[in-house]
């Protein structure tokens, strides 16, 4: 759910005071406070004020609006802050040139109060002529000229307040797959046991073990993940664990066969990333292990459990349902978007070669199939050399 990750400078990699880099050194400029009455906001153009990134989790109960997403995942340390009141909002944001980037994702924030953000950023900001900004309501209904960056659907399930009430609230067939999948797994292996720990210093060699196994399983059905496509993510995703991840290990005779990577933030509970061995592809490790994911957050007093986005097929029996966030280019009026063809062009692309890649894996999973992608794949290599 996030763009592409930037490395950062070395002005982020700068201290700051209230505990994470900023893009610039302290200066006098650097306490500009801009309030805006009339908006019930007040924009730091220059700076993030101290403990103002805390009041996040408690504000959003969003992973991916986080201080601890921002700098390990996104790479992108906040330089810059709005407030909103009434209702409080906590927005940081980056400014390169003319476009500003609102780092909070998928965060609930009605219509009138996005406008207010943009009101006052534009305002506190003249020569911006472009927000990046997340919404989860249709962008039809914001008044500034918009254009539609991406549309991601995360798997949400709601969660009873006690797993039998769970249990009873899925499918006839779903139950009865549990039922078999538990019984089957504990007939060949009596011993298999489960625990939870915080990741901390095994944090880099569980995320390689679990790489290693999506890899291992992909290729025997022809398929390329996306680790393998973002070299960088394996960093990312270390970096993140090591800050806030749990790790729900799966075990038989001592030995750990399941890993499922999860993160707490208020009532919500993450399932980030999980993978088996695939000596045990047999016992539907995958669809067991996330099932007691599940139960594990009910007990926890947890509200919900966030399967992020992908696979709806294997999520929707276990009770998830789709929750939309647009992102979104918003403009200050109808002439800065037409002078921003570039992005427009860029986008385009960045769709087929999504589109490419989503075809290439279907054909992968077909011998002739894959014979004809490895082929295409050979060719554009080729092309692009030349």
């Amino acid at each position: 759910m996030n763009e592409p990750a930037q490395p950062p400078s070395a002005d982020d990699r700068a201290s700051a005071p209230f505990g994470f880099a900023t893009a610039r050194p302290a200066t006098r400029a650097a306490s500009r406070e801009l309030r805006y009455a009339d908006l019930g906001a007040t924009v730091y153009p220059d700076s993030v004020p101290p403990g103002l990134a805390d009041e996040l989790p408690a504000l959003y109960g969003s992973l991916f609006s986080t201080l601890d997403w921002f700098l390990a995942q996104d790479r992108r340390p906040p330089t810059s802050a709005c407030i909103l009141e009434e209702p409080r909002h906590v927005i940081l944001f980056r400014r390169k040139g003319s476009t500003v980037d609102v780092l909070n994702k998928a965060f609930a924030c009605r219509r009138d109060d996005a406008e207010r953000i943009c009101r006052a950023l534009f305002r506190a900001m003249p020569g911006v002529r472009r927000l990046h900004l997340d919404i989860m309501f249709p962008p039809s209904e914001l008044t500034f000229p918009t254009r539609i960056r991406e549309r991601l659907d995360r798997m949400v399930i709601e969660l009873p307040p006690t797993t039998d009430a769970y249990y009873r609230s899925l499918g006839k067939s779903t139950r009865k797959n549990i039922r078999w999948g538990q019984n089957h797994l504990r007939r060949a292996f009596p011993d298999v046991t489960t625990e939870t720990i915080t990741a901390g210093g095994r944090s880099q060699e569980l995320v390689e073990r679990l790489v290693e196994w999506k890899i291992e399983r992909y290729r025997r059905k022809g398929l390329i993940t996306y680790w393998e496509i973002d070299p960088t993510m394996l960093g990312r995703t270390v970096s993140l664990v090591r800050r806030c991840g749990e790790v729900r290990i799966t075990s038989i005779a001592g030995e750990e066969i399941a890993l499922d990577l999860f993160f707490r933030v208020g009532e919500t509970v993450y399932a980030y990333e999980s993978a088996n061995d695939p000596r045990y592809d047999d016992y539907s490790l995958g669809f067991l292990t996330f099932y007691w994911l599940i139960c594990d957050a009910i007990e926890a007093g947890a509200r919900r459990v966030d399967a992020l986005d992908g696979t709806e097929w294997s999520k929707t029996p276990l009770g998830a349902h789709a929750v939309r966030t647009t992102r979104l280019s918003v403009f200050p009026n109808r002439l800065f978007r037409l002078l921003s063809l570039g992005e427009a062009l860029w986008l385009m692309r960045e769709r087929y070669r999504r589109k490419r890649h989503a075809i290439g894996q279907r054909l992968r999973r077909s011998g002739r199939g894959k014979a004809l992608a490895d082929f295409l794949t050979r060719l554009r290599r080729r092309r692009m050399s030349l």
